[in-house]
């Protein structure tokens, strides 16, 4: 059976949100001519199968697991990839979601270009953060992926995307690399990923910051090593935000998404 979408989830300490996650995948405004793979990487030795919800036409579930325990989100999503069978592969995170009219839209456009993107809205306590694009709201570029604090999460051509890295933000190199390829994709309009921030969300744990400067370091000498100068370029600016941020936190003695609140209100 042909499989037109793999859509990768990697799996840790979610019995509490993952059932909401799959939901939104299963009440998408989808024309079910479509087969659609949801592969479910365990990364944390729980069984799940008691809480997935029975999907839809043309849509079936996989459960995978990781060679270990906590091994990394980039470890789970190299597992899928491996196993996946469709053309096109697609990222949705086990706390967060994708609104009514996500798939559709991402997946035309993922036809036409090989690669497709989505705006992410940040939400706490279901309060909606903001919402983050391109400069060019039609088109993210990887200079944006200097400038915006979060991540994003493509659809992309199977035969387009590279193993991820072991370490922290290694969705936010992925995403550079893509863009470092095609400079600039064009974002969907008018539908958005939906990125849930939950109370033991990694950006609360102790020397989150400190860690993340030393992936951001990672990415930036090795992209230098491989003279891709945009890449090294956003990682370097994202340090220096991140600096911004620890010298916020060290004074407020707020968390991350606090910080991104009031930058985006203020």
């Amino acid at each position: 059976m042909k499989i037109n979408v793999s859509i990768i989830i990697p799996v840790y300490k979610a019995l509490n949100t993952l059932k909401k996650s799959l939901n939104s995948i299963k009440n998408q405004n989808i024309n079910f001519e479509k087969k659609i793979e949801v592969l479910l990487v365990i990364d944390d030795g729980i069984n799940y199968k008691n809480i997935v919800p029975k999907m839809r036409k043309n849509m079936s579930i996989r459960f995978l697991k990781t060679n270990g325990l906590k091994t990394g989100p980039g470890n789970a999503r190299n597992l899928g990839l491996a196993k996946a069978r469709g053309e096109y592969i697609g990222f949705l995170d086990a706390d967060d979601e994708w609104s009514g009219n996500y798939f559709e839209k991402m997946y035309e456009l993922v036809k036409k270009k090989g690669l497709s993107f989505a705006p992410t809205r940040v939400y706490k306590n279901n309060k909606l953060i903001g919402e983050f694009v391109g400069k060019n709201k039609k088109y993210l570029s990887i200079n944006d992926i200097g400038e915006i604090p979060c991540s994003f999460h493509p659809f992309v051509k199977k035969s387009f995307i590279n193993k991820f890295e072991n370490s922290r933000s290694q969705d936010v190199y992925n995403t550079a690399i893509l863009l470092n390829k095609k400079n600039k994709v064009e974002m969907i309009q008018g539908e958005y990923y939906k990125l849930n921030i939950q109370k033991e969300s990694v950006t609360k744990e102790k020397g989150f910051s400190i860690k993340i400067d030393q992936a951001y370091k990672k990415y930036q000498v090795k992209s230098l090593k491989m003279r891709n100068l945009k890449v090294s370029k956003i990682f370097a600016l994202r340090r220096i935000k991140n600096k911004k941020y620890m010298e916020w936190a060290q004074k407020n003695k707020k968390d991350f998404y606090e910080y991104l609140s009031e930058e985006t209100n203020g």
